[in-house]
């Protein structure tokens, strides 16, 4: 074989210097000197380049030249690089240290505060224990000068009352009650339940006095007035006789019991409320809605009414007959007509002038229709195994109610007998009189 030339020598060498380097490039790709990837790089690069004509030979200097050119190229760029780099590294490593070092000072500091703090803590524990329990010590003493001062303002209104009861000041008497009624309210979300019990036995004594002087006091102008009209009025309901001094004396007195309102309507919440059970039924004659307490002044009047219905419709009276109801449900009838002159020619306008939004009329009509209530439900009982009497009841009650709506314009809004009979027991009952009733009239009608 012949020796090859010298062109070919010089690719040799230089073939070899070039595979003998670390590291290839081509594009982006790294090949390792000794890679056989890299070598078969290399041969399809030559192919490429030279091919298979020998005259190309030629061209392995420029082609190696160029090579080693852009080889140059890389290595200044890598040189510049590299000699770029380690400032901006060293720079970044200088302030990650430094920060590395402010924070390890600010750990230590917060480290030493956290330790100043369990120490104060520690110190300040005894006095924190002390402070809580002298302020333990001032709620407990604030309490009780609280509890004093209740109680000794109780005691002034007592005496306030008593004071003014003494020298005739009645509306001053009457504000200290009103006083005593709004502090007990104030009282009834608190547990100082003894405090409670002084305050209404005090004002339970004191309302009591008040309104028993002014009830006789009324009672006494009642009976100038002619008062209770238990007959069709023959004459003027006027006196002639100090008309203007009793009338004076009517309008303060009703004035007072109103204003005596508010601290008697608490008095008989209280007084009921123990007695009524929750267990307990509800009587039938209770309404089926609650309705306002009636207004004193009312109360009083209604009370020689009451004195003489129980006097005849109760006990051993003859007019207390289960067979005729027709006696006390037509007298109450009779004592709402014959009052209704009186009730709205003398007590309505003093009502108005005192701002109280209720009807006289149909206030007594309330009161006496409370008595025929009681009554009617007591007898409705006692009947459920008579038939002719509860039929006779019922045809009474429903005469009643329909003459109490048109003749005397009550208030369909508030009851008044009717609910009565619909009572379970009641109801029932009147369902089986009439159906019985119904198949005996047809039996007749057929015979």
């Amino acid at each position: 074989m012949a020796a090859p030339s010298s062109p070919e020598k010089t690719m040799d060498k230089r073939t070899a210097i070039f595979l003998n380097s670390a590291y290839i490039t081509s594009g982006s790709e790294y090949f390792p000197a000794d890679s056989e990837k890299l070598q078969h790089y290399i041969v399809d690069f030559l192919e490429k380049e030279v091919g298979n004509d020998l005259k190309s030979l030629r061209n392995v200097g420029d082609l190696l030249e160029k090579l080693t050119e852009e080889n140059n190229v890389l290595e200044r760029q890598v040189l510049t690089v590299s000699s770029s780099a380690p400032p901006k590294v060293s720079a970044a490593l200088s302030a990650a240290e430094e920060a590395t070092c402010s924070l390890e000072a600010l750990l230590q500091k917060e480290q030493f505060i956290s330790n100043m703090l369990n120490q104060h803590l520690q110190g300040a524990q005894p006095w924190m224990d002390n402070l809580g329990q002298l302020l333990n010590q001032v709620d407990t003493i604030e309490r009780h000068m609280k509890y004093l001062q209740c109680l000794q303002h109780i005691e002034e209104l007592s005496a306030a009352v008593q004071q003014c009861l003494m020298t005739s000041s009645v509306w001053e008497a009457i504000r200290a009650v009103d006083s005593m009624a709004a502090l007990d309210a104030g009282l009834s979300e608190s547990g100082c339940s003894h405090l409670q019990d002084f305050l209404r036995e005090t004002l339970f004594f004191w309302h009591k006095i008040i309104k028993d002087r002014l009830a006789s006091d009324f009672e006494k102008v009642l009976t100038q007035l002619h008062w209770p009209i238990i007959s069709p009025p023959t004459q003027s309901l006027t006196p002639t006789a100090n008309y203007q001094e009793i009338s004076s004396q009517l309008e303060l007195l009703v004035t007072q019991l109103l204003a005596l309102q508010t601290s008697d309507d608490l008095l008989s919440q209280r007084t009921l409320a123990p007695s009524v059970s929750p267990t307990q039924p509800v009587s039938s004659a209770t309404p089926p809605s609650q309705a306002p307490p009636l207004c004193l002044p009312i109360q009083i009047m209604l009370l020689p009414l009451i004195r003489r219905f129980r006097y005849h419709f109760y006990g051993n009276r003859q007019t207390n007959s289960l067979s005729k109801p027709e006696w006390y449900l037509t007298q109450v009838l009779m004592w709402m007509g014959n009052s209704s002159t009186f009730m709205e020619e003398k007590i309505q306008p003093i009502l108005e002038r005192a701002g109280a939004t209720i009807s006289a009329r149909v206030e007594l009509c309330r009161g006496l229709l409370s008595l025929v209530q009681e009554k009617v439900a007591s007898d409705a009982c006692r009947l459920l195994y008579d038939d002719m009497l509860f039929c006779h009841l019922v045809e009474e009650v429903l005469q009643f109610e329909k003459e109490l709506r048109s003749n005397h314009s009550y208030p369909a809004v508030l009851p008044g007998l009717l609910h009565l009979l619909l009572e379970d027991t009641t109801l029932q009952k009147w369902l089986i009189v009439e159906k019985k009733m119904a198949v005996e009239n047809g039996c007749h009608a057929v015979s």
